[in-house]
């Protein structure tokens, strides 16, 4: 009986440590892209301040190291913290309720690092290098025409999808 009683109990657990809440589901899927606000020269206009007052990092194992570098800034904190967030997107289990939301945010999380990875990389070298400012701009300025409306089409349906699915589940939502 005791061996009976133990295995109901690891069942429930196993059960109960697998279980993803809405809210979860929601935290990570959608709330988790509010970290892409600003996507664009906006993003890298900050990540010049950042290099002028000296605030730029990068993650070495668990290791917070300076960098005086925008371009290994975004290799060495901004893409690995958005490929965390694709794991995790990954991970989540998909329900019919969760199904669309999920594949939203892989596609807006994906298109960001795409973008990272390759037009903010070659912004943040011109920056490194003291390129002109003029040239810079113009970079920034096809940045924004080019990469910017295709993510703000993709973070909308994502929030489309979303905003019903944190109503449906009674999860609290401030907008602004």
């Amino acid at each position: 009986m005791k061996t009976f009683f133990s295995l109901i109990c690891i069942g429930v657990l196993v059960t109960a440590c697998n279980f993803t809440s809405a809210e979860n589901y929601f935290d990570r899927a959608a709330l988790n892209s509010n970290k892409l606000v600003g996507f664009g020269s906006n993003d890298l206009i900050r990540f010049i301040e950042l290099k002028e007052t000296n605030n730029l990092f990068i993650v070495n194992g668990n290791q917070v190291e300076p960098t005086t570098k925008v371009e290994e800034y975004i290799k060495g904190y901004i893409i690995p913290d958005i490929e965390t967030n694709i794991e995790t997107i990954r991970t989540l289990k998909a329900t019919e309720e969760t199904k669309e939301m999920i594949v939203k945010s892989l596609e807006v999380f994906e298109y960001a690092k795409n973008t990272y990875s390759k037009e903010y990389i070659a912004i943040a070298k011109m920056i490194d290098n003291n390129e002109s400012a003029d040239a810079i701009n113009l970079e920034l300025i096809k940045l924004d025409s080019l990469k910017v409306p295709r993510f703000d089409v993709l973070h909308s349906e994502l929030w489309a999808l979303a905003l019903p699915y944190a109503e449906a589940n009674n999860i609290e939502v401030i907008t602004h």
